[in-house]
């Protein structure tokens, strides 16, 4: 199908310059105007008359620029699922990267699919991506400019077998509340200002039943903008974790925030020449290359430089209530791995741990008991170079949902808070608030 092809020889054919990107690639034949960088020919036709597009890493373009070209949209893959092969060409000293995205809402920056970073020799290299999407999608392919100009990348010959082209336009992202998306209109109901309301039925729950790892609304929705109970990362989503710096940076659209030290999505099969030796290369999840993971990426930032990541507001934990997690700290220049517990301005420390710790995942557990209104950061200090990447997968809060008071008495085998709750009697005196009221651990008993 013609249309599902473009080889350059007549125009972008239906792919498009992205408006939000920094600079546009060049539709260009022969060389690229630098020596020793970008190709020599086109791969449609190997001669010095083809044509091609090229992303020029010369002035005035800068480290980290980027420039991005939009596919047409598509129509659901299903698990029949559809193939993106292209062609990229990436020679030259200071080549950085170009990486392939996908997504099914128009303004935004959607999810990796592959990137490749670095020279990769005088020659066109063929790729292929095999895609699969239950909604219409687009794909989107990003060239950034490394630090210097022998930095030319090359694209030719696109093609999409087994997709359908979307007739429509792909959904914009719906309007949010304080970062979190909500429909336009909420269900008829009789809640009070303080109140809940069940995105579906309409009806009212307290508030401090919101996020505190139970659903009480029959759709879940009281914990649909919440931390995720247990994460592994491995659909390439946060879990609701996000970085507060950053969403203050990015509330201004012209921040760039490419070379800022932060927490990324990464994972093995991403990694450039050498990173391995400071970043995973398997997560713990998967063990394998392709699986994901959290990561602070020191390559970016100076040393003491600090990235936070934090769960929304939790309004209540259970006595039970731990936290744990995979972390890897592994290189000559570790910083350190911080948890912390934010309640209104209030950060405490819960647990820490500095320097490199080996080539392999740590199990962490930290006991958090009963709590209200509070976040949990993740802190990472960078330290004095780029080899000192922190990473956590597998995060998991454990027992957390609070407690529940009976609708019966305690039995035999249980012990009767003040607060009426009803608790084993082997939790009894075990330093531990299991109550909630710290009657279980009253001197008089």
């Amino acid at each position: 199908d013609p249309d599902l092809q473009c080889n350059f020889e007549n125009g972008l054919c239906n792919w498009e310059q992205d408006t939000e990107d920094d600079f546009d690639w060049i539709r260009i034949r022969g060389t690229t105007p630098t020596v020793n960088t970008g190709p020599l020919k086109d791969h449609t036709t190997g001669t010095n008359r083809g044509h091609y597009l090229y992303m020029e890493s010369s002035e005035p373009q800068k480290f980290q620029d980027k420039a991005v070209l939009l596919s047409p949209p598509f129509s659901p893959s299903g698990n029949r699922g559809c193939i993106f092969r292209f062609h990229y060409h990436m020679f030259g000293k200071e080549v950085h990267e170009l990486s392939v995205f996908q997504r099914n809402v128009s303004n935004t920056k959607g999810w990796l699919l592959w990137y490749k970073f670095g020279n990769q020799g005088n020659r066109w290299i063929r790729q292929t991506l095999h895609i699969s999407s239950s909604k219409p999608f687009q794909i989107l392919v990003k060239g950034i400019v490394g630090d210097g100009f022998t930095g030319d990348i090359g694209l030719d010959d696109v093609s999409f077998l087994g997709c359908t082209l979307y007739k429509g336009n792909l959904p914009t992202i719906s309007t949010t509340i304080s970062g979190t998306s909500v429909p336009a209109t909420l269900p008829v109901n009789n809640c009070i200002e303080k109140e809940f309301v069940c995105r579906d039925s309409g009806h009212c729950i307290q508030m401090t039943q919101k996020c505190d790892f139970r659903p009480d609304c029959s759709d879940k929705s009281d914990e649909s903008d919440c931390v995720k109970e247990v994460c592994d990362f491995e659909d390439k989503n946060k879990c609701g974790w996000y970085q507060p710096a950053l969403e203050q940076m990015t509330g201004n659209n012209s921040i760039h925030t490419a070379n800022i030290f932060k927490w990324e999505l990464g994972r093995g099969a991403n990694l450039y020449p050498g990173q391995e030796e400071h970043c995973p290369l398997n997560d713990h999840t998967t063990c394998t290359e392709e699986g994901w993971y959290l990561f602070a990426d020191s390559s970016n930032g100076e040393f003491g430089h600090t990235a936070d990541i934090a769960t929304p507001v939790i309004s209540f934990t259970g006595p039970k209530c731990k936290i744990k997690f995979w972390n890897h700290m592994n290189g000559s220049t570790i910083g350190s791995l911080e948890v912390l517990c934010k309640t209104d301005n209030k950060t405490s420390k819960l647990w820490t741990q500095s320097g490199s710790q080996g080539p392999q995942w740590n199990r962490a557990e930290v006991f958090l008991g009963i709590r209200s209104n509070f976040q949990i950061v993740f802190r990472a200090k960078r330290g004095v170079s780029y080899m000192g990447d922190v990473a956590v997968d597998d995060i998991t809060f454990e027992d957390c949902s609070p407690l529940l008071i009976p609708g019966r008495p305690c039995t035999s085998e249980e012990f009767t808070c003040a607060n009426k709750h009803c608790i084993p009697k082997d939790s009894l005196c075990d330093f531990v608030n299991d109550c909630a009221d710290n009657s279980d651990e009253s001197p008089t008993i």
